[in-house]
């Protein structure tokens, strides 16, 4: 079963903006185990204990990550990690974050974006 690891960003977006996120990547790529590294899930904390729409949004997030499969950082930056996590694990991201696609792409890692309202894998 393939993995997905999830960015704080993703998340965050399918939070603000509801969508059929999960069952569109089942429909794209199959049955597969959702993923949130340890320090996404720090990050998540970081901006869930503050004020506002966007503590809220990361509340929610981290509800919704709960029975996501956890992996441990090591103790580089946040996308370091995600980017060593996808390739020794050959897992897919889903991100919202253009810079951290981008460089996910140039390292042949297939990534998970939204378009309009709809999942994309590229």
């Amino acid at each position: 079963m393939k993995q997905v690891i999830f960015d704080s960003s993703f998340l965050m977006a399918v939070v603000e903006s509801p969508t059929t996120w999960f069952e569109d990547i089942v429909d794209a790529i199959g049955r597969f185990q959702p993923v949130l590294l340890g320090c996404v899930r720090a990050e998540l904390d970081k901006l869930a204990s503050g004020q506002g729409r966007k503590a809220r949004a990361a509340r929610v997030s981290l509800d919704l990550a709960s029975k996501f499969s956890s992996l441990p950082c090591g103790g580089s930056k946040v996308d370091d990690e995600i980017m060593s996590a996808a390739l020794s694990s050959k897992a897919l991201v889903a991100t919202a974050d253009g810079g951290l696609a981008r460089s996910l792409r140039a390292a042949h890692v297939r990534v998970i974006s939204l378009r309009g309202g709809r999942v994309s894998v590229e």
